[in-house]
Parts: C-alpha cells; structure tokens; sequence
C-alpha cells in the first residue's frame, strides 16, 4: 500500500469510527471512563434519547446511565480514582449512589494523574515529547517506514531492544545508535531486530537518542531510515512501574481486560508508544469482537508515523464497528 493510500484510508476509517462512536470531547475531561464492556452493555445518555451499545474507552459524563445485559459485565473508572465493576441485568448513573450490583475494586483510588493520562489518550489528546516532531527519513516517499521500534517515543528502559521491517533483498543490516555525544555504538546483523547489545554501556537516563538502521545486499546498500526516542529519568520510570502495579490490582488482576485498556491508555497519555502496543494486541485477543483495542492500536501507530499499520488498525475497527447490532 503507498503512503498516500495510507493516508487516505486512515482519515477515512477515523471519521467513519468518529461518527459511529458519536461525539467526544477532546478537551473537557470526562467524569468516567468504560474501562470494559463483555456482552451487551449500553449507555443512556445523561440528555435523554435512545440507548447506546458502549465499548471500551467510552467517555462517561455525570448523569450517564450504564445499563449492563445478560451475561454481561461492565467496569467503571470514575475521576476521583474508584474502579467498580457492574455485573450482570445491572445499571448504575453515573455520578449517582453505586447500587448492590457494583462492587468496588480492591487497588480503588487510583491517583489522579493515572487517570489524567488514561483521560488524555481516551479522549485524543496524548502527549508527544518534544523529540516527537519530526525524525529524517531516507527511503522515498512511496516505501513504507523502515524503524517500527522505539520511534518518535519515550522508553522506560536504559536497554531497549530495536525492531524495523525486513528489506527486500538485504543480506544484513548495520544499527547504529547516537546521542548528544555522539556515536555510541554500532552492530550488524542479518536479523530484523536487535536486542540491546549486552558489551554496550546501558543508556543513560533523561537523553535523546538518535538510531539508524542501513540494510545492505551483496551489491551495496539499499535504503536507510532513523528515528528519535527518549529514555525518561530513574524517578519517572519508577511512577510509571508503580501506577501500573496500582491499575492491574483495581481493574482486576494483570489479564483482566479492564487492566488491558487502562494500562494500555495510561502508556499513551505518557507517550510510551512501544508499551502501550502489547496491552491493546492482547486486549484484542481477549475481545476479539471489539473495535476499540484496534483504534487504540491505529492511533498509537499514527502518533509515531506508521501511517500503513493504523490504517490497517482503523479499517479493523471500522469492520467491527458497522458488525455490531
């Protein structure tokens, strides 16, 4: 697929998932968040007017009323930090008295700034570091992005590992990885990917890194790309670690698909792009029917420059979307 194709298709399955889903506010932070939704789970908007079938990720305003079917659960993420879950033939109003079928998440009260970065990516408007805007590529227009991994994002890690599309007719490829300095090291393998070399001094902590990758064939080389990246600080990566350990224990235990979504939202609002990938690919194992893990995958891709992998996403979720009664 070329780039413009790309392109064209992202924006079209992002307004078609836009007006299927209804309207969301990218600036007001909403009351509540549908962390998860399995079976028939609908919303009543607070305004009046017919029921709506929910998903994951749906923005909950004060007056919502959640309506969960047979066999069906729902769980809620509300601002001040409370997680309930609604089991089945419940209702709850948001804002309102929590009935009997709710029950209150044993890690409730999540701090405030989980839920700002879950809110932030739930409602369109992640962060993106300073390095985000703008990394050289060489390679042509029409090619598809090399470097799938870190690109254009922050990493928790002193010692991340690098992914990139194979090459046609490449018989090894040269990584090489800079920072403020200078050069700091580089490798060649005949792999797509590449852990972090083991006799490499680990990375330090806060700095912008620049890596290149060349593939070569027996004749020369063929294409060469690079992208940025940012190894956030001991401290920050701590918070991070300890807010994830705080959302799987209130969302029910690591594979939940409540910890999924909100975990997977949480890594975005904080644009650690690469992190956030795994939660919503196992989200959209545990949910296969649900279009929002592949919006969430579409948006995480177009953030970082993968225009042809969030096409792919979004006209997955647009499927999904227009599949559902």
């Amino acid at each position: 697929m070329s780039s413009r194709r790309s392109r064209t298709l992202l924006g079209a399955a992002a307004v078609c998932l836009g007006l299927l889903a209804g309207p969301v506010s990218a600036s007001a932070e909403p009351f509540a968040l549908l962390a998860s939704a399995r079976g028939k789970v609908a919303v009543v908007p607070a305004g009046g007017g017919d029921a709506l079938r929910a998903s994951f990720g749906r923005p909950l305003e004060r007056g919502d009323k959640v309506v969960v079917g047979p066999d069906a659960t729902a769980t809620i993420y509300f601002s001040d930090g409370n997680v309930i879950e609604l089991g089945e033939k419940s209702s709850v109003t948001v804002g309102g008295k929590v009935g009997a079928a709710a029950k209150v998440g044993p890690g409730a009260e999540l701090p405030g700034t989980v839920y700002a970065s879950v809110s932030r990516s739930v409602t369109g408007g992640s962060r993106q570091t300073g390095l985000i805007a703008g990394s050289p590529l060489r390679g042509g227009p029409e090619q598809k992005p090399l470097l799938l991994a870190p690109r254009k994002c922050d990493v928790t890690t002193d010692r991340p590992a690098f992914t990139w599309r194979a090459v046609e007719g490449a018989a090894r490829y040269k990584v090489t990885l800079s920072g403020e300095e200078g050069e700091r090291w580089s490798r060649e393998t005949a792999a797509s990917g590449l852990a972090y070399p083991a006799d490499a001094a680990p990375l330090g902590r806060d700095g912008d890194y620049l890596w290149k990758v060349e593939a070569f064939s027996d004749r020369g080389r063929l294409r060469e790309e690079e992208t940025v990246f940012h190894v956030l600080s001991d401290d920050v990566s701590r918070t991070v670690s300890t807010d994830l350990s705080r959302i799987r224990e209130s969302a029910g235990g690591t594979d939940h698909s409540a910890a999924y979504f909100l975990a997977g939202s949480y890594l975005v609002g904080r644009g650690l792009y690469s992190e956030a990938v795994p939660h919503f690919e196992a989200l959209s194992r545990l949910a296969p029917d649900s279009p929002a893990p592949h919006e969430a995958l579409g948006n995480i891709y177009d953030a970082v420059g993968l225009s042809d992998l969030a096409a792919t996403e979004y006209q997955k979720a647009l499927e999904l979307t227009k599949s559902q009664p």
